[in-house]
Parts: C-alpha cells; structure tokens; sequence
C-alpha cells in the first residue's frame, strides 16, 4: 500500500520550542520526521498515542499526536 498522506505539522513538546515535524501517515501508523530521527506513533482512539518506534516521551507523544489530530480537523 502506498503512502495515504504527508503533511507538516507544528507542536512544543516539555523543554523545547515549538518544531516543526513531517508526518507520513501509512495504514495505522503515523511516522513523524524530527530533526534527530523518526518516531513511530499509532492513535489509540482515546486522545493518547503508542510509540511505536522512537525515545520520546508519553507526554511528548500526546503532544505530537495532538497536533496530527488537529491537521485531521482543519
């Protein structure tokens, strides 16, 4: 399956300023490009967010996937 959607969206995570992250979303998961790598989410539905794959926090995470939701929703 190809990629469904690439997209940027902008989020602060705690102790950092407001980035910029590239997201591609494939089947459940959603693979976010930040300057130091990539991080592997999957929505759980509930307002939170798995790490899939990446050494971020829950927090972190959350934050993240809030900014995709809210890409979803505009």
């Amino acid at each position: 399956m190809g990629i469904q959607a690439e997209f940027m969206v902008s989020a602060i995570v705690p102790g950092g300023p407001e980035q910029q992250y590239k997201v591609t979303h494939q089947d459940e998961t959603f693979a976010v490009e930040n300057g130091r790598g990539t991080i592997i989410l999957i929505n759980n539905g509930d307002n939170s967010w798995s790490i899939v794959n990446g050494g971020i926090s829950q927090e972190s995470a959350n934050i993240i996937g809030q900014a995709i939701e809210d890409h979803y929703q505009k």
